[in-house]
This record gives structure tokens, C-alpha cells and sequence, in this order.
């Protein structure tokens, strides 16, 4: 599995398109390098999108329904447009790289545990753990994404 055991390296990266893009996208990227994807909606996010735990790629749209969230992410795809959305780099634990950050002045938003009760089935049913340290400053226009990632059955004691 591509996704876990991610420490100091790139896990995957997020891609954003208009959502009359989604589908196409997806089904363009999975053809030409021949990796499959999984639908999904995060509504707590706003998003949704498509998965490849494969190839580590992921693609958002916008859920456009209406939530603070949602508006969040068509205000920056509109200010920003497609492409490259976030790089999401594995770190050992996402709260001693949260409280590190902090103390050396970087803008870090709070420890997001992406398991939850918006969490689809297929990520729940492959992750114990998915801890997140979302950077507030884009460097080269990509927001960095420290995450913690453990598979089901590697968890530690």
C-alpha cells in the first residue's frame, strides 16, 4: 500500500479542478497511468473528489453546497485555478511537528484528525490514523500537508 509508513517523505499530492472537471480528470489520469480511483465526499471538508491509495494522487472539486468550507475552496480555485492543490509530506507524530512549528514561529493550523465521522469507508477501513498539520503559508503556491498516516494493523503500542 502506497499510503503509510510515510515518514520524511512525500505521501501524496492533491490536485483541485472546477467540478465539471472531476470526472474526466479522474478517468484521464487512471487511463494513462493506469491506476484506479475511488470516488468520494467529505462534507465536513467540502469537498469531494477521487482517491488513488496506489498511486498517491488525489483530486478535489469544491462540493458547492453551500457550507463555509465549500465556499472556502471555490474562492481559491477561483483565485487559483486547477492544478497542484497540496503536497502532503509523512511525518512521525503530527502534534510534536505541530508544537515544533509553533515554537519556531512557522503558521501552522490546529492538529485535523482526518478520521472521522465524515471519513469514507474505504480510507477508514485502510488507516487507524490519519493526523494532519495543514502550513497556512503556500510555498511556490502549494499548501504543505504534514501528516501522520498509519495503516490498519501497524499501529504501535
Amino acid at each position: 500500500m502506497a499510503m503509510g509508513n510515510n515518514a520524511g517523505r512525500v505521501d501524496h499530492v492533491v490536485m483541485m479542478c472546477h467540478p465539471s472537471n472531476l470526472e474526466s480528470a479522474t478517468k484521464r489520469l487512471s487511463a494513462m497511468l493506469q491506476i484506479d480511483f475511488v470516488p468520494f465526499e467529505a462534507q465536513r471538508q467540502g469537498i469531494r473528489g477521487s482517491l488513488s491509495i496506489e498511486g498517491m494522487l488525489e483530486f478535489i472539486t469544491p462540493l458547492e453546497d453551500g457550507s463555509s468550507a465549500s465556499r472556502s475552496l471555490e474562492r481559491l480555485l477561483k483565485k487559483s485555478g486547477e492544478g497542484v492543490h497540496s503536497i502532503t509530506f509523512g511525518v512521525e507524530s503530527a502534534q510534536a511537528t505541530h508544537d515544533r512549528l509553533v515554537s519556531e514561529g512557522y503558521g501552522v493550523r490546529p492538529v485535523y484528525d482526518a478520521i472521522n465521522e465524515d471519513t469514507p469507508d474505504f480510507i477508514r477501513n485502510a488507516f487507524s490514523v490519519t493526523k494532519e498539520v495543514h502550513m497556512r503559508e503556500r510555498i511556490a503556491g502549494s499548501l504543505f500537508v504534514l501528516s501522520e498516516i498509519v495503516p490498519l494493523g501497524e499501529e504501535t503500542s
